[in-house]
């Protein structure tokens, strides 16, 4: 029997088609990392160090950003503004209003190689999680983007190994969630300066953490999944919820993952998704239930080696992807996602416990957290 149940529910997403592929560069051995939509387009971060952008849908290349001088580690997308960090330990953001130049809008600088970044929803404070430095320290620093030439804090004792990712609560501007290889998940409220009053909880998953985030309609839950393909959940007072193990053992179902590319929540649906994929270039994407999965379809033909990144609207009914191949991937589908109406908080449908309710909304009938 299958370690992780699955199911296969085709018709929680319509079908995506692969509808544009942007080759790599001639005579170019980069890989493309992460592939993300912004306002004047799609920009893919690539590690000759450089951030291609390319008009939507037809994936024609159109503009060059080179700034960086070490590799780009993330690249986020705001209104008018794209978001840069990077191991020169430097994270830099560009008004997109502007013509594509050298010059940041804005420049945050550390000593550290900076690996993951987020900005709070009211732009009012951005964070950075760093590498560990030669004296043992892994750096959280604070900015007030409205004084950006040092951070307004730094905390440096949550973490004993790298901070591998940073991600600010949706809906409470001052709270953040750090992920590190030393296995923590650490929440905090950066309303305190002080980093022991500022750490809220911490839950040890017990593997290096490769990316974490919150979901849930009020994002009281957090995903984290590790370097060595196990994927856990949480609730924000670090109650572990589920622990799937190693997400490779899907194979053992007829679903072929050789590893997790990211995990994404849609509010609209009020569903955890996760994307899974083959050395071979294939993508699975999978709804993430209280205690079992739910395969709904396979995006191929877009790349031919490990798929970096993944950015995604089931909403809107697009994809894009990036690879080790060097390729940037679109697909879209034929018209956008309608989404069922959202379990109304605390209900419980027939036949549920009281940890996990089931729903057959949109053909699904995985279990979810209540709410969630």
């Amino acid at each position: 029997m299958a370690r992780i149940p699955v199911a296969r529910v085709p018709t929680l997403l319509p079908q995506f088609n692969l509808h544009a592929r942007a080759e790599p560069q001639p005579k170019s051995n980069a890989y493309t990392y992460d592939a993300i939509q912004t306002d004047i387009g799609i920009a893919a971060s690539t590690s000759d160090v450089c951030v291609r952008f390319f008009e939507p849908s037809t994936l024609r290349e159109k503009g060059l950003l080179k700034y960086h001088s070490d590799q780009i580690t993330e690249i986020r997308a705001r209104a008018n503004s794209l978001m840069s960090s990077s191991k020169d330990g430097k994270v830099a953001i560009w008004d997109l209003r502007q013509a594509l130049t050298a010059a940041p809008a804005l420049l945050f600088k550390t000593s550290d190689p900076v690996l993951s970044f987020d900005m709070s929803t009211d732009d009012a404070m951005l964070v950075s999680g760093s590498v560990l430095d030669s004296e043992c320290f892994a750096r959280i620093n604070l900015w007030d983007p409205r004084a950006a030439s040092r951070p307004t804090a730094v905390f440096e004792n949550s973490h004993s190994e790298d901070v591998s990712r940073i991600r600010c609560h949706p809906s409470m501007p001052r709270h953040f969630l750090s992920g590190s290889s030393d296995g923590l998940l650490c929440t905090f409220d950066a309303a305190q300066t002080d980093e022991d009053e500022a750490l809220l909880f911490v839950a040890n998953t017990g593997a290096s953490v490769s990316n974490c985030g919150y979901f849930g309609p009020e994002a009281q839950y957090i995903y984290a999944h590790s370097d060595m393909e196990t994927l856990q959940l949480w609730t924000t007072e670090a109650s572990r919820l589920a622990d799937f193990g190693d997400v490779r053992d899907l194979a053992e179902s007829g679903v072929p993952i050789d590893y997790i590319i990211e995990c994404r929540y849609d509010p609209q649906s009020e569903r955890l998704y996760m994307a899974g994929g083959t050395n071979e270039g294939d993508i699975h994407l999978l709804h993430v239930g209280a205690s079992s999965f739910e395969h709904i379809q396979a995006l191929k033909g877009g790349h031919s080696s490990i798929v970096r990144g993944l950015n995604w609207d089931p909403a809107q009914g697009w994809a894009v992807a990036g690879g080790e191949d060097g390729r940037v991937s679109w697909w879209e589908t034929s018209k956008p996602t309608q989404s069922p109406a959202p379990l109304t908080p605390g209900a419980k449908p027939a036949d549920s416990d009281t940890k996990a309710s089931h729903t057959s909304r949109a053909g699904g009938n995985g279990q979810r957290f209540s709410p969630y």
